[in-house]
């Protein structure tokens, strides 16, 4: 109960950053150098049809980070792996998933994970004292190894990590600075079709077809601007449909906001009305709780996820 009072207590002190209302009906968006249905909306004016301006900044590098400015009030959205949105949650922080940025599909797996061809690492049971390189503590990439090791009965102190960003990883492997690594799409092409690597395994092999991450809002900003968030999940559910039956198309866009090459960024898919699915959120909670890297007691999956503002899905 104590920990319930605590995380109020600190939800309070953060309202005074989490007041502002709309100006011009303007969404400060939080981007990265990813795949992002935003990039699209942007472009091909579906957040102007669905009438609200999204203005994207960069303020930081990792979705933590993200997490803190959004809901210390810097920003009003951004995407986070929903491992973080939960344990920003858990500690009384105003932030709330919204709609789909990053699933694992079966014929699309999105993340893949390398090692040498040459290291004697043929499965997760081999990286026993090795080095592994994730691109932030914490995030899904650090997740998706723990829930692998675990399933050898390897603990995450019998590796060693270092943090490296996903377009450094290939050539920290190859140069012997690592000993396996872990890329999201559309980082996964070029070590993929090098050589001299070899795919240890893909995200779909780890957890099955799972939500990972999704866009996130400032959960009290949201609850005083409900029309703008139905807008922005609105515009996101229609970038979404484009871009599975235009993928060539939006390969350029986001080659253009990535800065990778559009011939080495593959085919995306989102969930049905770029949903949450409340049902990968809970796996995720689970699991945090497994770990013991929440205490919370009081958090439900509804405290930190909802398809309330998606006019696509009925609650």
């Amino acid at each position: 109960m104590m920990k319930k009072y605590i995380a109020l207590i600190v939800l309070v002190l953060l309202l005074a950053g989490c007041n502002r209302k709309a100006e011009s009906d303007t969404i400060r968006y939080i981007g990265f150098m990813v795949f992002d249905p935003v990039y699209i909306a942007y472009e091909l004016g579906f957040f102007e049809k669905h009438g609200v301006n999204v203005e994207i900044i960069d303020l930081i590098a990792g979705g933590p980070t993200a997490l803190q400015a959004i809901a210390g009030g810097n920003a009003e959205a951004g995407i986070s792996f929903i491992g973080a949105i939960i344990n920003a949650r858990s500690q009384g922080f105003p932030v709330i998933g919204v709609s789909d940025t990053q699933s694992s599909f079966h014929h699309a797996p999105l993340a893949e994970f390398f090692v040498r061809a040459d290291s004697g690492i043929y499965s997760v049971a081999d990286l026993r004292g090795k080095t592994i390189a994730i691109n932030l503590v914490h995030a899904s990439f650090h997740h998706k190894w723990l829930i692998a090791l675990e399933r050898y009965g390897i603990s995450e102190d019998e590796v060693s990590w270092m943090v490296l960003p996903f377009d450094q990883q290939e050539l920290a492997i190859m140069r012997g600075g690592v000993d396996a690594i872990g890329v999201l799409q559309p980082h996964t092409v070029r070590p993929r079709n090098n050589p001299d690597l070899r795919t240890l395994m893909t995200a779909y092999d780890v957890f099955g077809a799972r939500q990972f991450t999704t866009h996130v809002f400032n959960s009290v900003w949201a609850e005083q601007n409900p029309h703008l968030v139905e807008g922005f999940v609105s515009a996101i559910a229609e970038a979404s449909e484009w871009i599975e039956a235009n993928q060539e198309a939006a390969r350029e866009v986001m080659s253009r906001h990535t800065g990778v090459a559009a011939q080495y960024i593959e085919n995306y898919y989102f969930q049905p009305y770029a949903m949450v699915n409340m049902d990968d959120v809970q796996f995720w909670l689970d699991h945090m709780r497994r770990r013991g890297d929440i205490t919370a007691e009081w958090l439900t999956v509804e405290d930190f996820a909802t398809n309330r503002f998606n006019r696509g899905v009925d609650e």
